[in-house]
This record gives C-alpha cells, structure tokens and sequence, in this order.
C-alpha cells in the first residue's frame, strides 16, 4: 500500500465533492461542492491517496492577517474505512507544515492552529491532542446545532 500526502489539483475536486457529500458531514452534494471550490479558489487543500485514489482531505486557512501568525483547519476527514492508518495524522502535520512555510514566505512565523470538533468525535479529539492541540473552550452547539463543539489550540513556541 502507498500512502501520499500532496496538494490538491483541480482534476482532484470531483472526488473532494464527492467525499465532502458524506452524510456524517452534514452536506449535501451543493454544500459540498460550495465548499470544495471556495477552499480551492482561496484557502488550501492536502488530500491523502492511497494507492492513487484520493481517501482524505484536510481543508486549511489563514485566519485573520499574516501578522498574526494563526493558522486555521477547518476540516480535516478521513474516508471511515481508511481511518486508524495515520492518513489524518500525516495530512494534519503536513498542513501545519505546509501554514508555517506560507507565513515564512512574509518573514512571518506561524505562532497558532486552531480547530474545532465536535465533543463525540473522541478519535479526532485523541489526534489532536497527540499532536498538541489541547482543547480551551466549550462553543456549546455553534457549529453543530444541538451538538457540542469544542474549540483546540496548538501553541507552536
């Protein structure tokens, strides 16, 4: 089995929209397709293939100036037979990676990540603290309308 993690490409977005119209997302196929494009025309996208075909994704941002230093993942997923191979923990490091050359591109440096999560999502919630994300702040249902979202800061000194 080969695993790559790369940048998206436009020939990628059919499957990204495809994927992102998961019922445990959410989104429906206009939602989704929204989505996939406006990150793809204005944000960033890493997909992760396995052996060739696209099997997650991990949707990434600036958030607010460069000045600040603060990156953004705004969702991060792993098609559910694929999970528990390191796919979300290699597509979560690379985009960290990938935030702190586009800030050193400006002479900036990267100083925060943030998330969000919902609180039953306990193996997304156990990635991210492996990393270093600890979680700072309960949002009650912001996101998740009668669901509990959490909000995680990794601190990059």
């Amino acid at each position: 089995m080969t695993i790559e993690i790369s940048k998206v490409t436009k020939k990628n977005l059919s499957r990204l929209i495809e994927m992102f119209s998961d019922p445990d997302l959410k989104t429906n196929r206009e939602e989704s397709d929204w989505f996939v494009h406006c990150y793809f025309d204005y944000h960033h996208i890493n997909v992760a293939k396995v052996d060739g075909n696209i099997q997650g994704a991990c949707f990434w941002r600036i958030e607010g100036e460069k000045y600040s230093g603060l990156g953004w993942i705004e969702n991060l997923w792993v098609e559910e037979q694929y999970r528990r191979m390191n796919l979300g923990e290699k597509l979560l490091r690379r985009s960290i990676e990938d935030m702190k050359v586009f800030f050193e591109k400006d002479n900036k440096r990267l100083r925060k990540v943030v998330l969000t999560t919902q609180e039953e999502r306990a193996s997304a919630r156990k990635l991210y603290e492996k990393i270093g994300f600890r979680s700072v702040a309960s949002l009650g249902d912001i996101y998740d309308p009668g669901g509990h979202d959490l909000f995680y800061v990794l601190d990059l000194k």
